[in-house]
């Protein structure tokens, strides 16, 4: 502990601040990093956890917003994987559903297919033998005329059936981050985010954590006992910061999607099928507002993922395969509302001839010389828990407890996980149906707007209604956007660890999933945070428009009808004046 206290002081004299020491510190706010320091914080352990950029900034918000076991992972006879996210969505359903709702999805059939129908209905069998605890139906096989009637807008020709099954689906995947800070944070942890890692040293207690703060340039190192890797695709990145020299862990795919309003022909379940074209699974998944996600491509990525964007060609290859699926859809480029793009962070595979053929299990690996630095590779959505779970028994079978003759304190009771049957902060309720029901007949706020907040933010909506109640002012919607509130700008800075304007309305209130990509509702917003966090008006206007440089990213065609208006408007001035009048 001297030799930390030493090297601290180093870092003091260079003008970096040190932090009161940690037992873990994870690096990284994606749902599986989230995961570990909750795990930890579970366990006893005192647990800290930063990121870059903000908690789910990242893969985790570029998913396709689906809780599933893996269907296609029976291809390369992963059956535990599967059997351990059936698990995990089970368990989901169970602890966080405000979030996570049944979802069905038919796979149709079509004699061009490279799975044939009876293949599909193998994998459907098994998938229903591994998920024999499950809540969801079981799948149903449909014939030709079946799908006909119940999916109209599907191509017929060379159809000959279909089966309907179920899985989940996190339409506001990035909550699940948000709820897992939480957590952490009630637990006794420490959650920051906007600290970027800018290097890594062994020391005689653990090892010490340089950061900086990417909004305020302040230089903080943080002590730690065990320091947990979890930054997904920038793992390598991170290691990169040691001077300690590692093999490389990620091989990333880039996984790309795009949103849709409703189109002819749109099914009214999630759809999952084969491309045409290469044979790759397409999905068409309806979403909660009433626009279609449809993604996704699966492409071998080098470079900084925070730079990944999805490309007109994937575009163009998405849209073929969905007109082809549906025939009078008609969806052309003006048809995409915003797209996403992401990158999995996958073990490194340099034998894999396509992305496809890259594990999606999940690794811990030990550094080869910094004894106390472990790092995760893999990983998914659906199995986040399980991952922290993991994770946790392999740093614990590696670490010495504090006490030598003391086993890891835990304040769950010793031989299970403290977070199998933990409910998320938004579901921690006794009946959580019930909860719904009273909060309903009971609140003063519009019906659409209490169901939104009961889909964000579940029986934490109670808080936002105690903010009103504070301040009625905060009760008024936003602009354009009704069943938003103010109390929730409120609530994201005070209790939800927002610092920054995308913060607030991309991650928390998830505004920028709306068809204007929440542009109408920004300058409101950050007059509320403002308030809050003490911003100047020089500070507001940076807000904004490093908003609109993040929304541009997402390719919203909001932004190109306002370019398109203000080139036309420079065209013709007098005539679009002559009409106004």
């Amino acid at each position: 502990m001297n030799h930390i206290c030493e090297q601290v002081h180093e870092c003091e004299n260079e003008g970096s601040e040190a932090l009161a020491p940690v037992d873990i510190l994870v690096i990284g706010g994606g749902v599986n990093g989230l995961a570990v320091a909750r795990e930890a914080s579970s366990r006893g352990w005192l647990a800290a956890v930063v990121d870059a950029e903000d908690f789910g900034a990242g893969t985790s918000g570029a998913s396709s917003r689906l809780i599933h076991g893996g269907i296609r992972y029976l291809e390369n006879l992963e059956f535990h994987l599967v059997r351990e996210s059936l698990r995990e969505r089970e368990r989901l359903l169970q602890t966080a559903p405000h979030l996570v709702k049944p979802f069905p999805l038919l796979i149709p059939f079509y004699r061009h297919n490279q799975r044939s129908g009876f293949m599909v209905r193998v994998g459907m069998f098994l998938y229903d033998v591994l998920s024999f605890d499950k809540s969801t139906p079981l799948h149903k096989p449909l014939s030709k005329a079946e799908v006909e009637v119940k999916y109209p807008g599907l191509e017929p020709d060379d159809l000959y059936g279909a089966v309907l099954y179920y899985d989940a689906q996190v339409a506001n995947a990035e909550r699940l981050c948000v709820e897992q800070a939480l957590d952490v944070s009630s637990f006794g942890g420490r959650v920051h985010n906007h600290l970027k890692v800018t290097g890594l040293n062994q020391s005689e207690g653990g090892v010490n954590v340089q950061l900086t703060d990417t909004l305020t340039g302040r230089q903080l190192v943080q002590p730690a006992r065990v320091v947990v890797n979890a930054s997904g695709p920038w793992v390598d990145m991170v290691l990169s910061h040691s001077m300690h020299e590692s093999a490389r862990l990620i091989g990333g795919t880039k996984g790309s999607h795009m949103t849709v309003g409703p189109f002819p022909g749109a099914p009214k379940t999630g759809v999952h099928y084969e491309a045409v074209s290469d044979g790759r699974a397409i999905l068409v998944l309806p979403l909660p507002d009433g626009n279609y996600l449809i993604g996704s491509t699966d492409i071998f990525f080098e470079g900084d993922p925070a730079e990944a964007v999805m490309t007109d060609e994937e575009i163009a290859y998405l849209l073929k395969e969905v007109n082809t699926l549906i025939p009078q859809a008609g969806l052309t480029a003006r048809s995409v509302v915003h797209t996403i793009s992401g990158v999995r962070p996958l073990p490194y595979s340099p034998k894999a001839k396509t992305a496809a053929q890259v594990s999606r299990n999940h690794h811990v690996s030990v550094h080869p010389t910094i004894k106390s630095l472990f790092s995760i590779s893999g990983g998914k959505l659906t199995t986040h828990r399980a991952l922290g779970e993991m994770a946790m028994n392999v740093v614990e079978t590696h670490t010495t407890p504090r006490s030598s003759r003391a086993p890891w304190r835990r304040i769950f009771p010793s031989g299970s996980s403290g977070t199998k049957h933990l409910k998320l902060p938004g579901a921690r309720c006794a009946d959580w149906g019930l909860f719904q029901k009273d909060f309903l007949e009971q609140t003063k706020l519009s019906p659409s707007a209490a169901r939104r907040l009961l889909g964000l933010y579940g029986v934490r909506a109670a808080r936002i209604e105690e903010l009103i109640c504070a301040d009625p002012s905060l009760g008024a919607p936003l602009p354009s956007h009704k069943d938003t509130v103010g109390a929730e700008v409120v609530l994201a800075v005070r209790e939800e660890f927002a610092r920054t304007l995308i913060d607030i309305v991309a991650r928390r209130m998830l505004l920028s999933w709306c068809d204007d990509a929440g542009l109408k509702a920004v300058e409101a917003v950050a007059e509320i945070a403002a308030r809050e966090l003490q911003w100047d008006e020089q500070r507001v206007h940076q807000e904004i428009e490093a908003y609109r440089q993040w929304i541009r990213h997402r390719r919203p065609r909001v932004m190109e009808d306002t370019a398109i208006m203000l080139s036309n408007l420079a065209k013709y001035p007098t005539s679009m004046k002559k009409s106004e009048q």
